[in-house]
């Protein structure tokens, strides 16, 4: 059986091109050989030396690099939304900006704490969390938190 394969630029760091530079129809089994015998001349004489990635256009096209953006933007959102939370939860107001972020503060006794702070500055405002002796402690907290407010 035939199907459209979407051939991609692999770049000299490793990640692959967005769009594919050529696409093609051909069998499960052939693909490479009809790609470097029918398909790879037509290519201009700067891309025929790179390396490529063949991917049927059934299947997904998504890159690595963009599943594991939305990994890491599904964190950010989850762990923001948990410690706005506990701010809220806490009562106190600040007129500037705030942000959230894991320190090793004087004000958290040269131990790691989640806690607010201001936007710009760093200066601390207040603890969200217990304080923890390494950082892994404290991203283990934050996660059991994300997972029991979902």
């Amino acid at each position: 059986m035939n199907y459209n394969w979407n051939v991609y630029k692999i770049f000299k760091n490793g990640k692959r091109a967005k769009a594919p530079v050529v696409q093609f129809k051909a069998t499960e089994e052939d693909y490479i050989d009809y790609f470097e015998k029918e398909i790879k001349q037509t290519l201009g004489n700067n891309i025929q030396d790179c390396l490529f990635k063949f991917i049927r256009s059934d299947m997904s096209q998504e890159r690595q690099s963009e599943q594991e953006d939305k990994v890491e933007e599904k964190y950010l959102k989850d762990r923001n939304r948990v410690l706005s939370r506990l701010f809220t939860k806490s009562g106190t107001h600040s007129q500037k900006p705030i942000s959230t972020a894991l320190i090793f503060y004087k004000e958290s006794d040269w131990k790691w704490q989640w806690a607010a702070v201001e936007s710009g500055t760093s200066r601390y405002i207040q603890g969200l969390s217990p304080k923890f002796n390494t950082t892994k402690e404290a991203d283990e907290w934050l996660e059991k938190m994300i997972s029991l407010n979902q």
